[in-house]
């Protein structure tokens, strides 16, 4: 404890097979200020001195595991292809201590969704992007403004489609929807059902009262069901990136810097790129860029997936990046590999333009990274 404090580094150390659990226990011992120093994170029995790779990959891995539906803290909708916080309460865990909320700020069960929180913090303050699948809501949220109906279809889509109908049916309301003011939730396997008001299963909705309904049941879908779970997530990153700044940022600038741009020039990326084993002008270089301007938008995310760990841009854009386009020995059938720590893509050396796309078009098609589910 005395050599991390003496260290101007931040100093992380965690094993791979234990990765949330040793990382909760570093953010436990230690305090805010030793946070916001720069970040050095290290493998156990890894020897790699970190230089920012490491760090990349770290981050890469943590939201990866504390993102996985199995996990139980999110839930992911294949629709809109965003997590959102999971209703059902997870069972107690250990708190952060020092740099962490008390039991009675965020509740004994919410320890994980401080620890999200604060590694979205933690990202930004040392200029990582993470690949994080949120709706806008989450963002706004954030910053503390309301959300609404207009949040609700990237949330839970069925529902808010739903909603819509019920909001211009022009029959009988009562007869043919035959609600109440309840909403069923899913708790510990068990289906209960929740009032959304005093005494709201013995209430009808009808048309008289049911933009009162709507706007109940889409409140409980954003803020009530989660708010425990939520709050315990802003704090964790309010720790980190609470100032004046943040103040002046918007919900859709804040994504940003979390989440990188949504924006993908991949003229900037070919520009600034780096080579090892390649010549910028030769064959192989050439057909690889004009393979990566011809694919589809989708694609070119997906590639871009593959090869760095998010499908966005860091902030300033795609030139921003540094891109590695490595040799991997002469041609072969060989797939291409990435080192997403490394922003590298290695490919051998192909004969021709078609074998490149097909070899690549295939890595980035059976290379299921978070989020792409």
């Amino acid at each position: 404890r005395d050599l991390a404090n003496a260290s101007p580094y931040c100093v992380v150390e965690v094993r791979r097979d234990s990765l949330v659990e040793d990382t909760l226990r570093a953010i436990a011992s230690s305090s805010v200020g030793l946070l916001l120093r720069p970040l050095k994170v290290f493998f156990v029995g890894e020897p790699a001195i970190d230089e920012g790779g490491v760090a990349k990959e770290f981050f890469q891995l943590l939201v990866e595991r504390l993102f996985d539906e199995a996990y139980g803290m999110f839930e992911y909708n294949p629709e809109t292809r965003r997590f959102w916080f999971r209703n059902q309460p997870l069972a107690p865990t250990p708190r952060p201590g020092a740099a962490g909320p008390a039991p009675d700020e965020a509740g004994e069960n919410n320890g994980e969704f401080f620890l999200v929180g604060l590694i979205l913090g933690l990202a930004v303050h040392n200029g990582q992007i993470l690949d994080l699948k949120f709706p806008a809501a989450l963002f706004r949220k954030l910053k503390n403004l309301p959300v609404g109906r207009d949040s609700l279809a990237e949330v839970d889509p069925e529902l808010s489609r739903g909603l819509d109908q019920l909001a211009a049916f022009e029959g009988d309301v009562e007869a043919t929807f035959c609600l109440d003011f309840t909403i069923a939730e899913t708790r510990f396997g068990s289906t209960v059902s929740v009032e959304l008001k005093e005494g709201g299963a013995e209430v009808p909705v009808t048309a008289a009262n049911r933009d009162e309904y709507i706007k109940l049941v889409t409140a409980y879908r954003l803020e009530t069901a989660c708010r425990d779970q939520f709050d315990a997530f802003q704090r964790g990153f309010l720790t980190m990136c609470d100032g004046a700044a943040l103040s002046f940022v918007a919900p859709s600038e804040l994504e940003q810097l979390i989440c990188g741009e949504p924006v993908l020039d991949f003229k900037a990326l070919e520009a600034n790129a780096l080579y090892d084993g390649f010549s910028p002008k030769g064959k192989v270089a050439t057909w690889f860029w004009e393979v990566v301007h011809s694919l589809s938008p989708q694609e070119q995310g997906q590639l871009l997936l593959f090869a760095t760990g998010s499908d966005r841009a860091p902030v300033g854009g795609l030139g921003k990046l540094r891109f590695v386009l490595q040799r991997a020995g002469p041609d072969s059938m060989a797939l291409p590999v990435a080192h997403t720590c490394f922003n590298t893509l290695t490919i051998p050396e192909y004969t021709s333009r078609a074998k490149l796309r097909e070899r690549l078009l295939i890595a980035i098609a059976n290379a299921q990274g978070f989020g792409l589910q």
